[in-house]
């Protein structure tokens, strides 16, 4: 699995967004993410919002009121363009039963909940995670990470 990531394009116009759009692309490229269909040409170069998803695919929407706020981490066009191949991939996932103690999230940017774990999602879905209140894109054991409930603090 790869991290999320937002861009938001829409102070760019014209050009200077077509230009950037397709930087971002292939440096995107460079990094593991794929356009779902189409391999690895740059396409929707008008759009003012391009995601990046945990299975490496890469979205776009023309409207930015489309995503919601925990569906990515927002990055700067500048922050993404310096991203190295070991900065996207997400830490290993520590194997979990049925019952655990967990601490879970969507993004980076929520506060760290308690939940008990019930078993992956079959389909490998971003949101693989199924746990008693809901399904979770972040997961990690409760236990020796008490301390980061309530924060959106980063796990070590």
């Amino acid at each position: 699995m790869m991290k999320e990531y937002k861009i938001d394009l829409s102070m760019l116009e014209g050009e200077a967004r077509e230009d950037v759009s397709t930087a971002i692309q292939r440096h995107a490229f460079r990094l593991g993410y794929k356009w779902q269909y189409g391999g690895k040409k740059t396409q929707y170069e008008y759009c003012p919002v391009l995601c990046f998803e945990a299975d490496g695919r890469i979205l776009k929407n023309e409207n930015i009121g489309g995503f919601n706020k925990w569906s990515n981490t927002e990055i700067s066009i500048t922050d993404f363009l310096a991203l190295k191949p070991e900065d996207v991939k997400e830490k290993p996932v520590p194997e979990f039963k049925p019952f655990d103690k967990v601490l879970v999230r969507d993004s980076d940017d929520d506060e760290w909940w308690c939940d008990i774990f019930c078993r992956y999602d079959v389909d490998d879905s971003p949101c693989r995670f199924q746990c008693l209140v809901s399904c979770w894109k972040q997961c990690i054991p409760y236990e020796g990470n008490e301390h980061l409930l309530g924060t959106t603090e980063e796990a070590k």
